[in-house]
């Protein structure tokens, strides 16, 4: 039988731009924001899989900062790899 490793990654989508919040419950330091596509292609070479996205709640319409309205929504990215001796927590 397989054991598996899991980990999450939270998302905040605001307008066009997609920022990964938070790895694993740790929070992302939003100064070096990186989107999501960097960091699975990172976890993937390691030998993460995506097994799922989900929103957290329906997206909502924000005002920014500019005065225009952009869709806003938070979303949790579900990664699994088998549980092997040689594999430490990303």
């Amino acid at each position: 039988m397989i054991a598996w490793q899991y980990a999450y990654l939270i998302v905040a989508v605001r307008g066009g731009e997609h920022v990964v919040a938070s790895i694993d419950g740790m929070p992302v330091d939003l100064s070096t924001a990186r989107t999501p596509w960097d960091v699975l292609n990172e976890l993937g070479a390691d030998g993460w899989e995506l097994t799922s996205a989900l929103p957290t709640a329906p997206m909502q319409v924000v005002r920014d900062t500019s005065q225009r309205d952009v869709a806003e929504s938070f979303w949790i990215f579900y990664l699994k790899r088998p549980r092997l001796a040689s594999h430490g927590r990303s």
